[in-house]
C-alpha cells in the first residue's frame, strides 16, 4: 500500500509543476521562461506524468492524469479566438487524452500478458507436481492393491464363521468396512495417478442425483447428517460419464458429511445456467480456511485427521475431463458450498 501511494504523490507532483510552468506561476528566469514557451516545451513537459500514470496504474491512471490535465488547460483553450483546432491548447488536450488511452492500453496488455504468463508457469509446476505425486501414488496402490485383495478374499471366508448374532460379529463388521475404506484408498489414488477414461451417454439427471446420494447415505447415518436432493430447475438430461460423474458428486457429499456438525443436513441441488448443468452441495459446517479456496483441491491437502485429502482433487479431475468446473466457495449462511458444472453436451456429441 506504501509503494502506490508513493507513486501516486510522485505523479500528483511532476502534474502540479507541469500545470505550473503552463500557467506560468512559478518565478523563472527570463532566459529559462523563454526556452520553455517558445518551443512549447512546457507542453511536452506535461506527457511525463500521464507516461508515469500509465506505467505504474495502467489505462485508468494513464486516462486519469490525461483527464486532469485536460481539465486543468481547458480554461486556457476557451480564451483562445479562432477555429477550434488551431487552438494549441485543445489540440493540445487531444493529444493528452490519446496519449493516455494508448500507454495505458499498451501498459495494461503487457501487465496481463505477464500475469498470464506466471499463471502458466504456475500451473506447469502444479501439473509437473501433481504427475510425480500420481507415478508415486500409483507405484504404492499397486503394491497395496494384491495384498489387500488376499485380505478382502480371507474376510469373506471368515464371515461364514461369524454369522449374524455372534458376539464377535462387530469386529467382522469392522474389518469388512475398513477393508473396502482402503480398497477406496487405492482405486483414488490409482484414479489420481493417470487420465481419466470417459464413457460419455446421455444419461438422466434424477438418476445421478439418486446414485450420488445412495453412494453416501451411510455416512451421513453414522454421522447423523441428513441428505437432501433438490433437482430445482435441473434439466431432464446430461452428456456425460454418468459412473465418474456420480464418483465427483460422493466426494463432495462425502466431503461435506464430514464437515457436517450431527443434526445438520446436506444439500445437494441442481440446477441449468448458460447450456450447462449445475450440481451444488452446500454443508453447515466450519467452511472454507480464508486463502484455502484453491488449496483445497491440492492432493493430499486436508484439514481433517480422517482425511486422505484425494477426494476434491479427484471430483475437480472428473469436472475438467468433461470440460466443465469445480469451484468451492464459503456459503452466505456459513458452510462451505462447492458447484459442479458440466456442459449439457460434450463438443462433437450428438
Amino acid at each position: 500500500m506504501k509503494r502506490p501511494l508513493t507513486q501516486m504523490g510522485i505523479v500528483a507532483a511532476i502534474l502540479a509543476l507541469t500545470l505550473s510552468l503552463h500557467y506560468q506561476i512559478l518565478p523563472l528566469p527570463e532566459g529559462l521562461h523563454h526556452v520553455l514557451h517558445a518551443g512549447d516545451l512546457h507542453r511536452r513537459l506535461c506527457y511525463v506524468p500521464i507516461i508515469l500514470g500509465a506505467l505504474w496504474f495502467g489505462l485508468r491512471g494513464g486516462l486519469a492524469v490525461a483527464a486532469v490535465l485536460a481539465a486543468a488547460v481547458a480554461p486556457l483553450a476557451w480564451r483562445f479566438e479562432g477555429p477550434l483546432f488551431s487552438n494549441p491548447d485543445f489540440v493540445e488536450t487531444l493529444f493528452y487524452l490519446a496519449l493516455g488511452l494508448l500507454t495505458g492500453l499498451l501498459v495494461t496488455a503487457k501487465e496481463r500478458e505477464r500475469r498470464n504468463k506466471e499463471r502458466l508457469e504456475r500451473e506447469l509446476a502444479a501439473s509437473e507436481r501433481l504427475a510425480a505425486l500420481g507415478r508415486a501414488s500409483a507405484g504404492i496402490a499397486h503394491e497395496v492393491r494384491t495384498p489387500l485383495g488376499s485380505l478382502q478374499g480371507a474376510t469373506e471366508i471368515l464371515g461364514e464363521d461369524f454369522p449374524e448374532g455372534h458376539p464377535r460379529r462387530a469386529f467382522y463388521d469392522i474389518l469388512v468396512k475398513e477393508c473396502r475404506r482402503l480398497g477406496r484408498v487405492v482405486d483414488d489414488f490409482l484414479d489420481l495417478g493417470r487420465p481419466l477414461v470417459l464413457l460419455p451417454r446421455e444419461c438422466r439427471v434424477a438418476e445421478l442425483l439418486g446414485h450420488a446420494s445412495d453412494g453416501a447415505r451411510l455416512l451421513a447415518e453414522e454421522r447423523k447428517v441428513s441428505l437432501e436432493m433438490v433437482p430445482g430447475g435441473a434439466p431432464e438430461t446430461v452428456v456425460a460419464d454418468p459412473d465418474r460423474v456420480t464418483q465427483a458428486l460422493v466426494n463432495l457429499l462425502r466431503n461435506a458429511i464430514q464437515a457436517s456438525p450431527e443434526a445438520s443436513s446436506v444439500t445437494l441441488t441442481c440446477s441449468q445456467s448458460a447450456g450447462r448443468v449445475e450440481f451444488t452441495v452446500s454443508d453447515a459446517g466450519p467452511g472454507i480456511p480464508e486463502g484455502d479456496e484453491e488449496r483445497i483441491f491440492e492432493p493430499f491437502f486436508t484439514g481433517r485427521r480422517e482425511g486422505t485429502g484425494l477426494g476434491l482433487p479427484l471430483a475437480r479431475q472428473v469436472a475438467h475431463a468433461h470440460g466443465g468446473t469445480l469451484v468451492g466457495r464459503n456459503g452466505p449462511g456459513g458452510g462451505a458450498r462447492f458447484t459442479l458444472a458440466l456442459p449439457l453436451r460434450r463438443e462433437g456429441a450428438p
